[in-house]
């Protein structure tokens, strides 16, 4: 892998690594705990962050912190002054950023001279103001996230690829698309969204053996057919398509990460016959397992 594509480290300061003009990426892995990455943040360009395993803390100055918690992402925008960010993440955990200017924003989004309404602190009146704001990242993004830390073409062929995640990237983060409570009207209650949410966590923390439908629905106190049709609306992917892009998205880490076998990552994942692995694993990405890992 060549070094301006490496992961960043703890203990070091991270630099983005431009991938375009105006357009920067961030990949933090932490090999210690509680030891900060000090992160620069230029006022001329628009910063999000993404946390993808455990709870990152953002520490600006001594006076102020703030915690990105897992699926997570954290947009921050200051126009007037020179952030400096100190961001500490558990033992083996990961995180994305991305950086891109100002001006191309202006240019991705405000084509044609229309005014794009779904960014609103493009508008003249706003640009001026510092904007800083959490939500919840989609099964969709976090696809995108973990192919981020992928590099299997050659530099320039494997920073065009890293482009177009980015570009994608920030068309699901920019898109406003608010759960269709017409279509779904349950969807009104904020509870039940909490529940969803709630939903979503237990599976992450118990991919390996996920629960039951009915199981799932009885833990977080909504009925199957609230569950299964919330879900989908709120995160846009069935609750066992989730579970599949979870158990899958893991299985490739391990066999980036080697010493296992085909057969031992499908035994790790919660698999009982690895042909069903092999299977899966081939629809979704495109490859079988064991061709994966000699392309690797």
């Amino acid at each position: 892998m060549p070094t301006n594509l490496r992961n960043t480290r703890n203990g070091s300061t991270p630099a983005f690594y431009d991938l375009y003009e105006g357009i920067g990426v961030l990949r933090a892995i932490s090999e210690g705990e509680g030891i900060p990455i000090g992160i620069d943040l230029l006022p001329e360009n628009i910063h999000l962050f993404f946390s993808m395993e455990g709870d990152v803390t953002f520490q600006f100055g001594p006076m102020y912190m703030r915690p990105l918690p897992q699926s997570q992402s954290f947009f921050i925008y200051n126009p007037k002054d020179i952030l400096r960010a100190q961001a500490t993440l558990p033992k083996g955990h990961r995180m994305v950023g991305v950086r891109i200017a100002f001006s191309r924003m202006h240019v991705l989004f405000m084509q044609d001279g229309f005014e794009a309404q779904e960014l609103p602190f493009l508008n003249q009146k706003d640009m001026q103001r510092p904007i800083y704001d959490q939500r919840q990242v989609d099964s969709a993004m976090q696809i995108i996230l973990e192919n981020l830390f992928f590099h299997r073409l050659s530099v320039n062929a494997q920073r065009v690829a890293h482009l177009g995640q980015i570009l994608e990237l920030l068309g699901l983060y920019f898109h406003i698309s608010e759960p269709n409570v017409v279509a779904c009207p349950f969807l009104k209650d904020e509870e039940t969204v909490r529940k969803i949410r709630e939903a979503k966590s237990i599976i992450l923390s118990q991919w390996q053996s996920p629960p039951t439908i009915a199981q799932l629905a009885e833990r977080t106190g909504l009925n199957a057919y609230r569950l299964k049709v919330g879900f989908k609306e709120v995160y846009g992917n069935t609750v066992y398509g989730f579970v599949m892009d979870t158990r899958l998205n893991h299985a490739r880490r391990m066999l980036d990460a080697g010493g296992k076998s085909v057969n031992e990552v499908a035994f790790d994942i919660g698999y009982t016959n690895p042909s069903h692995f092999i299977a899966a694993f081939k629809k979704k990405f495109g490859t079988t397992p064991r061709k994966y890992k000699v392309a690797e």
